[in-house]
């Protein structure tokens, strides 16, 4: 039996947590450990090779950039010199030709892709030197404006012995000599001379910037040099510096140490340059060596590793024991408090998630949801008399994806400042954001008039941010039971429907009597009327008089709104299919309802109501006002013959086109049908006409084209809703 008990401790030890954390992190370090010496036993060489192989793919890339650049400017430069107005040049000087030369050069030595400082072009007949800002002799070119102690003017003079047809001379510096005692320089260039074999008495200099160059195509701080075939210094990055003989470097291959530098060579294919890069091999054996200093860190950080393995196991289990008989020991209502903040942090989830589970249940009660969910705790809720409190966010402007995040933060705070305001004063009231734009609480109380006091306050606090959002409080009575939660929160957000449009927070407590809103029969059909033909100020006559009811009356929100959504309607079904173009139609009500929404005055619905009509009218009154020849004719044959019979037969004849035709073309220049345009004329002619009392009514319909009164009168009431005689009781009644 005591031989047990040593194997039941080692068995017991070997469960202990805090066992399997120090095995665990010693495995680790001696795995990281192993790996670290193998993997610096492999690469120390590979490293060296790679920094080799580094380099000199670097300088391949570099070869191949300046070989692409000098072979397109080389190409581009000879279709320049043999282009029409440069051979001209070449054969006779020509002042208003070399206006166009210097626009073409200043064409390419603006593009910053090709590195070009400046064009010249050389005529041995007369001295004269072209280039991108002037043209002047080659005496003042090449010893005050383009001078160099490599290139003095008998040079550029030689290059008309020489019979290369193009040539890439060696990179040097250039300077402006106006003012001797200060020269200016202006750059180191790659001079590229172009010739025609034909005529060596003219020539062509580019001038490449090469510092411009070799920032571009080469990588790395490692000295660069380019060399021709002949082993003539092209260009070189460090000036200071003498380098070797070429002709030596060439026996030695693409890769080798020399003065204690690594130079790496290659020769490009089309110019046949040699670029080389030089790198001091220390540089190289520094990434590549493994110091005593690296072995000492490595040691210590394997001490240190193990080390810290024994603190953190022991950091980590004796939390957790504390974490776990703190939560078999956790009060429901107030989470365990602990300094270790872990713990802190699954007590806050723990508790934020029954308070989540008691918004769930609070809201599936409120909406008389049944909840399907066997895992959800049902919460219990205090059953004594109580308000609701419906709080409804309205936006102010237009919401984007940022907005939209703020306002969210925003609704947010809400909460909890509308919380912090009642639960003092109310210890068990429950306030959660039930919709996006929605915080409802729920306070117990049989006094709403000490609720009301509170929301007094809180609406002050409220406006201070009425230019972002308005906040509309709805207020319920008190309800005695909490089975009527229900209807209470049906009541809340009838409720806030009864607000109104003030741009100030509002607290609703009862309903707002009900007021017919809206257009009477005679209005709509003179709505409808005027707004075809484009009668922009009867229409602002009619709409300021629908608007003049309203005045002095406290009209719900809501039913204003749905009013100002009708006008979308009436509007729409008004002008299409015929009478206004859908695309100009839409742009008129582009976002209508979330425009409505946003307005918070009564005025600013006016406002936009107004706007809607009156582009609406002066977008038909513009159509109207379109002139083609055929409807123009037509509609002044009608005019003049009003008084007459008008046969469509009759009227196409004297067009010289069918009648089938004239009408459809009519129709789709005017939106009307003709026989339409014809009798709203008459009728239109016909209101003026009785307006005079003196006038029989019969006597009117002869005027206007109608021969049998009874005609007359049915046409009359259909565009106009009433007969002659009505209309005429109204005219004197309204006068």
């Amino acid at each position: 039996m005591n031989n047990i008990h040593p194997i039941l401790f080692i068995r017991n030890i070997s469960h202990s947590l805090f066992i399997r954390l120090i095995a665990g992190f010693l495995c680790i370090v001696i795995i990281l450990v192993s790996l670290t010496f193998y993997a610096i036993s492999i690469s120390k060489e590979n490293v060296r090779q790679e920094v080799v192989k580094y380099n000199t793919l670097m300088l391949s890339n570099a070869r191949d950039s300046y070989e692409k650049h000098l072979d397109l400017i080389r190409k581009q430069m000879v279709l320049f010199f043999f282009s029409e107005e440069v051979q001209l040049m070449a054969k006779k000087t020509n002042y208003v030709n070399l206006s166009l030369i210097q626009k073409s050069i200043t064409t390419w030595t603006t593009n910053p892709y090709l590195f070009i400082d400046n064009i010249l072009f050389y005529s041995k007949r007369d001295e004269l030197v072209l280039e991108k800002s002037t043209s002047t002799n080659a005496d003042l070119m090449f010893n005050v404006f383009y001078r160099s102690n490599e290139y003095p003017i008998e040079f550029w003079r030689q290059q008309f012995t020489e019979s290369d047809s193009s040539r890439v001379l060696p990179a040097v510096n250039i300077s402006n000599y106006m003012f001797r005692d200060r020269p200016q320089l202006l750059g180191k260039f790659i001079p590229i001379v172009i010739k025609n074999q034909e005529n060596l008495d003219f020539y062509m200099v580019v001038f490449l910037d090469a510092a411009k160059m070799y920032k571009a195509f080469h990588q790395g701080i490692n000295d660069f040099m380019i060399y021709d075939s002949a082993g003539i210094t092209i260009f070189k990055s460090v000036n200071e510096e003498s380098f070797n003989d070429f002709k030596d470097w060439q026996k030695k291959g693409n890769a080798f140490i020399q003065d204690e530098k690594y130079h790496f060579q290659t020769v490009g294919d089309g110019t046949g340059f040699t670029y080389v890069d030089r790198v001091p091999v220390d540089q190289i054996a520094n990434q590549t060596r493994l110091n005593v200093t690296l072995v000492v860190m490595i040691v210590t950080a394997i001490t240190l590793s193990v080390l810290f393995s024994f603190l953190f196991a022991a950091r980590i289990n004796n939390p957790l024991k504390k974490v776990i008989d703190s939560i078999r020991q956790m009060n429901d209502n107030v989470p365990f408090r602990s300094s270790i903040k872990e713990f802190n942090i699954i007590s806050d989830n723990i508790q934020d998630n029954q308070l989540i589970l008691k918004q769930f249940s609070f809201i599936n009660r409120v909406k008389a949801i049944r909840n399907q969910n066997p895992d959800t705790l049902k919460q219990e809720f205090v059953n004594k008399p109580f308000v609701l409190i419906l709080f409804q966010i309205h936006e102010m402007s237009d919401v984007d994806n940022v907005q939209a995040a703020l306002l969210q933060n925003w609704l947010y705070y809400c909460k909890i400042y509308i919380e912090s305001q009642i639960k003092p004063a109310f210890a068990d009231s429950l306030t959660f954001q039930i919709e996006r734009n929605q915080i409802l609480s729920l306070v117990y109380s049989e006094q709403s008039a000490e609720v009301l006091e509170l929301l007094v306050q809180i609406k002050d606090v409220f406006n201070h941010d009425k230019e972002h959002a308005l906040v509309t409080m709805a207020l319920t009575p008190v309800y005695s039971d909490l089975a009527q939660l229900t209807k209470a929160y049906a009541e809340a957000q009838e409720l806030v429907g009864e607000r109104l449009l003030s741009n100030e927070s509002q607290i609703i407590q009862k309903r707002i009597t009900q007021v017919a809103i809206g257009f009477s029969a005679d209005q709509d059909k003179a709505f409808a009327i005027h707004l075809k033909e484009g009668n922009t100020s009867q229409l602002l006559e009619l709409m300021e008089r629908v608007f003049g009811k309203w005045k002095g009356k406290e009209l719900p929100a809501a039913a204003m709104m749905r009013f100002a959504d009708s006008m979308i309607g009436k509007i729409r079904n008004t002008m299409l299919p015929n009478h206004l173009d859908p695309d100009r139609l839409e742009s008129i009500l582009s976002k209508a309802v979330e425009r409505i929404q946003r307005c918070s005055t009564v005025p600013e619905l006016e406002r936009l109501m107004l706007e809607w009509v009156t582009q609406t009218a002066d977008a038909v009154h513009e159509k109207k006002q379109e002139k083609y020849p055929i409807t123009s004719m037509a509609i002044d044959y009608i005019n003049e013959h009003l008084a007459e019979e008008i046969y469509l037969d009759v009227l196409a004849d004297k067009l010289k086109m069918s009648s089938s035709y004239l009408s459809t073309y009519f129709k789709a220049k005017t939106g009307k049908n003709i026989v339409d345009y014809i009798n709203e004329t008459r009728i239109d002619k016909a209101t003026v006409l009785l307006a005079d009392n003196q006038m029989k009514i019969h006597a009117v319909s002869k005027a206007v084209g109608y021969q049998n009164v009874a005609s007359f009168n049915r046409m009359f009431k259909k565009y106009t809703g009433v007969t002659p005689s009505e209309y005429r009781k109204r005219n004197e009644m309204s006068s």
